[in-house]
């Protein structure tokens, strides 16, 4: 492995401004230095205060590119990826934010990726506006990788680190309206090997900004049943039930004793006493 591989990184981003500078200051205080930043925006209303921070940083690693219509958020992180020209890519999210060795961290392991699709890594979870010191965060750790647990849900969270031709083989579904991570990275362990989690938390994820996702809670429903649509055949019996209960729950339906005799598994019975008790805000 060369010893310093350019690494590109992705961004979307739409009418966050301010969180979306906070990124892009997490981005350049990475202790790994080459990097280049593809920061698509998707044609949001404002959009200045961003394009002249950039601007004033006069660093050449970051590049900005304003679309004149809105496309999407998979097709904006797809004009990014298609950009790249690093030899390992990773994305970050437009409001979340990166600590200082997140990029060092995937690095040291870059050579694992000749057996393995991608890695992913530990978050922390900030449910506020900001926060003083990281020991306020509470870490969100993520199981190690087992195709057993993947095909229930997305364990690998919002972000892999891989090699570039990898996702630009791969993308992301533009057709699907939710679960875009999950079908993507879904489909690049499909092809290229397990995923590798490393045990570190590199990365903040902010669940309480105040401001609009990109993703709306409407779509919610119609997107995780296309990926169900998509994926269902691959799975065991375990897994349709767990997704078909995930179903119900996302659109809020009540289930009739029949079908939750159908969808009945330890996990199923676990989640639906959650639902239907002081837990039921817990995410599972």
């Amino acid at each position: 492995m060369e010893s310093a591989p350019l690494i590109s990184i992705y961004m979307p981003t739409w009418n966050r401004e301010a969180l979306a500078i906070r990124a892009v200051k997490s981005v350049l205080r990475q202790d790994y230095e080459n990097w280049e930043l593809i920061i698509v925006d998707d044609c949001s209303p404002t959009f200045l205060q961003l394009s002249q921070f950039i601007e004033q940083q006069s660093d050449s690693r970051i590049k900005f590119i304003r679309n004149t219509y809105n496309s999407g958020a998979c097709a904006v992180r797809n004009q990014a990826i298609n950009l790249a020209s690093g030899k390992f890519i990773t994305g970050i999210d437009d409001d979340d934010e990166w600590l200082p060795h997140r990029l060092s961290s995937f690095l040291k392991k870059a050579d694992k990726l000749k057996e393995n699709a991608f890695f992913y890594a530990d978050d922390f979870i900030c449910d506020k506006p900001e926060y003083n010191v990281l020991d306020e965060l509470r870490k969100y750790p993520k199981p190690e990788y087992s195709k057993h647990l993947f095909d229930k849900k997305n364990i690998v969270g919002n972000q892999v680190f891989t090699l570039t031709s990898r996702l630009q083989d791969v993308l992301f579904d533009t057709n699907l309206m939710a679960a875009q991570d999950y079908d993507a990275f879904y489909r690049l362990a499909e092809k290229y090997g397990e995923p590798l989690k490393i045990n570190a938390a590199t990365q903040i994820l902010y669940v309480n900004h105040g401001e609009a996702r990109i993703t709306g809670s409407k779509k919610k429903f119609s997107g995780y049943f296309s990926f169900y649509k998509k994926h269902g055949k691959k799975f065991d019996k375990a897994s349709r039930k767990y997704h078909l209960f995930t179903l119900y729950y996302i659109r809020n339906k009540p289930m009739s004793l029949s079908v939750l005799l159908k969808l009945a598994s330890a996990r199923n019975v676990k989640r639906y006493m959650m639902i239907h008790s002081n837990f039921k805000k817990k995410k599972f």
